[in-house]
């Protein structure tokens, strides 16, 4: 049997020393849990936030596998020597390369649209990006062949695959898969993992590899291209939000567009 505690303590003299030690340790647990709460609570909500650092791997994993398999058909499927117009096999190539971003965006929604939210700002800088790259494209080319952009392309004529190719795929699905892509998923993960200016160097590469596949490499096109992904990627980076890039894709195509057109 347990032997009988005294119900109310005596009323004179000092503490007992087992009531006195029961007493600090009591003291010392209740100090525990007020100073670990705090702690234990941003764990759970890191871990519940989207992208939080439980998985910092997950998304970059996503985001490289979706880069290996579109790079792949991109530079096997117009070898494949298909018996079908130009302008269908590059129409093929665009819906082939976009496809595997398109999953790995849909994987990973949870993680790059924190990158969403939008500010009237966002116009200005994106119109801003859009046209010093495009100035940078210019001036490249100028120096480099002594003429200025023209049209070189013509797919037999103004047709809906042209106008689906020159216009409708550049200016407007490519900013709405590619940016989301690079800028929110690639960069966004990347930026878990290296510094500010390692995340953003790598990412800016990749998208102009990734670009000049198709389009052969030329330096006076990857110049171009880095310059647009490296002010895209800084803006993204300053103000946590992709709108000012897709933006700027759309600009930045639609001048090509505009200078290219067979007026």
């Amino acid at each position: 049997m347990m032997p009988h505690r005294q119900r109310h303590p005596p009323t004179g003299g000092m503490p007992h020393d087992g009531c006195q030690a029961r007493r600090s340790a009591s003291d010392a647990s209740s100090v525990v849990v007020v100073t670990d709460a705090p702690q234990a609570s941003a764990r759970t909500a890191t871990a519940a936030r989207p992208g939080g650092t439980d998985r910092p791997y997950r998304q970059l994993a996503w985001a490289l596998g979706a880069l290996i398999v579109a790079v792949v058909l991109a530079a096997t499927f117009p070898a494949w020597q298909f018996k079908v117009p130009y302008a269908v096999m590059l129409t093929s190539t665009y819906l082939l390369t976009w496809g595997p971003l398109v999953i790995a965006l849909v994987a990973t929604v949870l993680f790059w649209r924190q990158f969403l939210r939008f500010r009237p700002v966002d116009i200005y800088l994106g119109i801003m990006i859009g046209v010093v790259a495009r100035a940078v494209g210019i001036i490249v080319q100028f120096l480099g062949t002594g003429r200025m952009p023209s049209s070189d392309l013509m797919l037999g004529g103004i047709s809906g695959v042209y106008i689906f190719t020159t216009l409708i795929a550049p200016i407007v699905i490519a900013p709405l898969i590619e940016e989301p892509f690079f800028r929110g998923l690639l960069q966004g993960s990347l930026d878990r993992v290296l510094r500010p200016w390692g995340s953003l160097i790598v990412t800016a590469v990749v998208f102009t590899l990734v670009h000049t596949i198709a389009d052969g490499w030329s330096w006076m096109l990857i110049v171009t291209l880095l310059a647009f992904a490296l002010l895209s990627g800084y803006v993204t980076q300053q103000t946590k939000r992709i709108a000012p890039a897709i933006i700027g894709h759309a600009v930045f195509n639609g001048l090509a567009a505009l200078i290219a057109w067979p007026w």
